[in-house]
């Protein structure tokens, strides 16, 4: 079974509060313990917690709002009970219970100071009730054991009685004045109904002077939370976080006054995604140019080769060819340079190279020049020049020559 948590505070504004665990058909489960609403808030974190505020701090009542809107009733609630209540409404908080027959609601009544004093200190406690709830509505609602019998409930304790009377009514006075209040509401009774009261006493409990028209039980109580964890598992009570009060009102009215910004925030956000995405998505294209350059690129450079590491693959072949030509390609570009460098007279237009042989078109002045460039070659090694073909060009001579 589920754990909860009830908290009783005996005055608001002390620290210091009895609480107990109870199952969820109202029986402790562990034994009355005393301390700080600090101390308590961080060993019940995570578990459901009502918080029993003394029954002298509400009032209750009953009023009568036509219609079956609840947020008119609402608003029409502090209006209606306006005489029935000594402070001004707007210092008041009204709570409002489930309503009854003929557009009847119940209602818990308590000071705005009260309210905020306790939540307060729960706040500063860290600790988060799923109910606040008056002392006289923890109270078990007995029933009756006929329909002409009203059956009232009533906490005797040294110094106060807390009685709850049928429905969402009741109220804590001393002893004393018990009597004369109890006397009042029984003659609210028609005369065919019976009253019956059931006083719960604890060890400490004083007398309680009963009118002889109220039928009486007297039955112990251990502590006044067990009494408590009976009343809130069976009977209906009335929750005081409502309305301005209410966690999740509370928490639309920090949010909503920066949703808009929010918004704002999360459109710039989805505008630098969505840029993002279109860098990548040109990043992505170039890239997919660059590789069928390349590929393009390593086809002509190694025609017969499969490319899998071009950078590697055009390296090896580089160092390959470099090594192969030391004595070959290079030794013979080299002749050829040193040959026409010998002979100023002479340009090289173009130059090509395959198979071993030299390819060079050039402009000389003459072709004894073309003789004395073979002279040289023949010295300087084993390449041979042939004249492929010599046409006259202006004051010049344009030929194509071999090498080889």
């Amino acid at each position: 079974m589920s754990k909860h948590v009830i908290i009783y505070m005996p005055l608001v504004g002390e620290d210091t509060v009895q609480w107990a665990v109870s199952d969820d058909n109202g029986r402790l489960t562990s034994g009355v313990s005393i301390n700080t609403l600090s101390e308590v808030a961080s060993r019940v974190e995570g578990r459901r917690v009502t918080l029993v505020l003394p029954a002298d701090d509400v009032l209750l009542a009953e009023t009568v709002i036509p219609g079956g809107s609840l947020a008119r009733a609402q608003q029409a609630i502090p209006f209606a009970l306006e005489e029935q209540v000594a402070d001004d409404v707007d210092s008041l908080h009204f709570a409002l219970g489930s309503k009854g027959r003929d557009d009847n609601y119940p209602v818990a009544v308590i000071g705005r100071q009260v309210m905020d004093a306790v939540t307060a200190q729960c706040q500063e406690a860290g600790l988060r009730p799923t109910q606040i709830v008056p002392e006289t509505l923890a109270l078990p609602q007995l029933e009756g054991s006929s329909p002409d019998i009203r059956a009232w409930t009533a906490l005797l304790d040294e110094d106060q009685a807390v009685v709850r009377l049928g429905g969402h009514k009741g109220f804590a006075t001393d002893p004393g004045m018990a009597g004369i209040m109890l006397e009042g509401a029984r003659a609210e009774l028609t005369d065919d109904v019976i009253a019956s009261l059931v006083i719960f006493r604890t060890d400490t409990a004083g007398t309680l002077n009963v009118p002889e028209s109220v039928e009486l039980e007297m039955r112990p109580c251990d502590h006044r939370l067990a009494l408590y964890a009976s009343g809130l598992s069976t009977s209906t009570h009335i929750n005081l976080l409502q309305g301005d009060y209410n966690p999740k009102k509370n928490f639309d009215r920090t949010w909503k006054p920066w949703r808009w910004s929010m918004a704002l925030a999360a459109c710039l956000c989805a505008v630098l995604l969505v840029g993002q995405w279109l860098d990548v998505r040109q990043l992505d294209r170039q890239e997919a140019v660059l590789d069928a350059q390349i590929s393009d690129a390593f086809s002509q450079a190694l025609p017969d080769t499969r490319m899998q590491r071009p950078k590697r693959q055009i390296q090896s072949a580089l160092s390959k060819l470099e090594n192969g030509n030391a004595d070959g390609f290079t030794s013979r570009l080299s002749q050829i340079a040193a040959s026409l460098a010998t002979q100023p007279q002479t340009n090289i237009k173009t130059i090509g190279y395959r198979n071993g042989r030299f390819d060079l078109d050039l402009n000389t002045d003459d072709v004894p020049t073309l003789d004395a460039l073979k002279s040289e070659l023949t010295k300087r090694g084993s390449l041979a020049l042939s004249v492929q073909s010599t046409n006259r060009d202006g004051s010049g001579l344009r030929g194509r020559v071999r090498i080889e």
